[in-house]
């Protein structure tokens, strides 16, 4: 594996349409009420070649890049920027495109683009906590990486995680009584409710301590962009 430099960016995207990546950018501002450090890139090559001088603790890739598919990307990333968190999505919901990204080892999916702040928010802590927890003793964490959970007291935000949970399993059901049965839909909406029970998961884990810095003020989402 290519020997990284010590160039650091806390995010980089892997997305070609510049629109896409400029609500990422607004999402991710509105969800740390921050300018955080976000590098743009427009292809698979693009962004391989960049992971090999510079050093990004998180990782957006759309999984429908034009040079690779969704599976594939993932795995070259995981290779070149093996102690990086990875989070795929995709602009149509797709159950199957989305789980072999996980398979390819994506520590989190976005089964809606764009997402709200708040799913933003959840999806990177939920990927950060994993790629921290797949790392082995003699790799520790970036110090960029961990600065994204330290601006807001673990037990806050276990607290307003749950509360988004709650709220995205409460549409979800009223989602589920509205179908109709056999309705291919029914699958994406219980993939939801199954992603909500794994990051409760994920957040029961959290330590249970209290930072020393206030906590933000509450986050308005953007409305999401309608669908193409």
């Amino acid at each position: 594996m290519p020997t990284q430099s010590s160039s650091s960016s806390a995010m980089l995207l892997i997305e070609p349409d510049s629109n896409l990546a400029l609500a990422f950018r607004e999402l991710i501002a509105c969800a740390y009420h921050a300018s955080v450090t976000f590098d743009v890139v427009s292809s698979l090559s693009e962004g391989l070649t960049y992971l090999r001088t510079h050093r990004a603790p998180l990782i957006f890739i759309n999984l429908a890049l034009p040079d690779s598919s969704g599976p594939e990307a993932v795995e070259k990333v995981r290779q070149t920027a093996s102690s990086s968190a990875v989070i795929g999505f995709h602009r149509h919901v797709d159950a199957t495109l989305l789980s072999n990204a996980i398979r390819a080892g994506a520590h989190e999916v976005l089964p809606v683009t764009p997402p709200s702040a708040e799913t933003l928010r959840l999806s990177i802590t939920s990927a950060l906590i994993r790629a921290t927890r797949s790392l082995t003793s003699t790799e520790p964490a970036s110090p960029a990486l961990a600065d994204l959970t330290s601006s807001v007291p673990l037990a806050k935000m276990a607290h307003d995680l749950n509360n988004c949970l709650t709220s995205i399993k409460g549409y979800t059901d009223i989602l589920l009584a509205r179908l109709a049965p056999g309705d291919p839909s029914q699958y994406c909406a219980e993939q939801i409710k199954l992603a909500c029970g794994r990051a409760e998961n994920v957040i029961k884990q959290l330590p249970k301590t209290t930072g020393t810095s206030s906590a933000p003020h509450a986050s308005t989402p953007l409305t999401n962009a309608p669908a193409a």
